[in-house]
């Protein structure tokens, strides 16, 4: 029997070419976007550890009690712009995302035509084969009722 052959396998090869570079698209944006939540974590925790710093009764050292107050602004600012980011990120993940199911959309419609025909194709090659062999039979079996008897005995 022979091998089934896609016309389109071409097609199908560049459209899961183009599918692999929106998922290293997504994987890379995902990945910013997992780095800025991290960071917003770590800075969310330097402040939490700053913030709970208590002022020691007697003796206030004033310049300490500005730097940490500065801190704290500097983290809220910090924390404040990595969010905004984050949205932005967000944003962009869920176009590449679209994207990349549009693309795997396609490349899927591909996949499934080829296997449908590639099951056409086999079930119409059994189908013949079964075909032959009928015939093949039915040749041998004309065959012999034609030929004549030999008398073995």
């Amino acid at each position: 029997m022979r091998r089934f052959g896609f016309k389109l396998d071409k097609v199908l090869e560049l459209r899961r070419y183009h599918e692999r570079e929106w998922e290293l698209k997504l994987a890379e944006v995902t990945g910013r976007v997992f780095e800025v939540e991290r960071e917003i974590s770590t800075w969310a925790t330097r402040r939490h550890a700053a913030g709970g710093r208590r002022i020691s009764p007697g003796r206030v050292n004033m310049s300490e009690l500005y730097s940490r107050e500065d801190f704290l602004l500097l983290a809220d600012d910090r924390v404040r712009a990595l969010r905004n980011r984050l949205l932005a990120l967000n944003a962009e993940r869920e176009k590449v995302r679209e994207q990349y199911l549009e693309v795997s959309r396609r490349r899927k419609a591909l996949s499934r035509l080829k296997e449908r025909r590639g099951d056409d194709y086999y079930r119409e090659s059994l189908h013949e084969e079964h075909r032959t062999l009928d015939e093949i039979a039915g040749s041998m079996a004309s065959r012999q009722a034609l030929e004549p008897e030999d008398d073995d005995v």
